[in-house]
């Protein structure tokens, strides 16, 4: 396992669960089951440090977490985070994966559920990417009625290579998904 991509993986992780607002709202933080607010924390990954984000929250109303429930929730959450399932799917979406999150679990496989969710990705994505160019260059073609003749050759000649390009992505895209299967 590259420790690298270990390290990319789970700095946008946090990134992404550190942003935005304050954790818990000032009547969550006076109505707080601890519990239940941990295992929703593990179950999205959260790093034991996000339990800061909360008491910061919950300062405003003089509400002070509790920490033991918070931990035996937030690994029960765990369980449901650290699956190769959910690794895919954080990887299809285009988000990061928190894998150091992750210690007591199979790591490997969720490294791998991720890459073949990042690839599906990353090729529905270069799908897009051509379709658009295709749809943009036709639009062209039918519309721009002071095109050269040499222009209209040129995209036409693009075209043909999007059109094959797109067919070896789709190919790409479709081994991806087969190799993803039984997650």
């Amino acid at each position: 396992m590259n420790g690298s991509l270990i390290r990319l993986l789970a700095a946008l992780a946090l990134v992404g669960s550190l942003s935005g607002c304050a954790s818990l709202s000032k009547s969550e933080c006076l109505s707080a089951d601890w519990e239940d607010i941990g295992i929703r924390d593990g179950a999205n990954g959260q790093p034991e440090e996000y339990l800061i984000q909360h008491a910061k929250a919950c300062s405003k109303v003089h509400v002070v977490p509790d920490r033991g429930a918070w931990q035996h929730g937030r690994e029960r959450g765990l369980e449901r985070y650290c699956v190769p399932r959910r690794a895919y799917q954080n990887g299809e979406y285009g988000s990061g994966y928190n894998l150091e999150q992750c210690v007591s679990f199979d790591q490997e496989r969720l490294t791998d559920a991720w890459r073949k969710g990042n690839d599906v990705h990353r090729l529905s994505s270069d799908l897009g990417s051509i379709d658009s160019e295709i749809g943009s260059i036709r639009d062209r073609l039918a519309n721009d009625d002071k095109l050269e003749r040499k222009e209209r050759e040129r995209l036409a000649f693009r075209l043909g290579q999007l059109g094959y390009e797109r067919v070896a992505t789709q190919r790409e895209y479709d081994a991806a998904l087969e190799r993803a299967q039984g997650l």
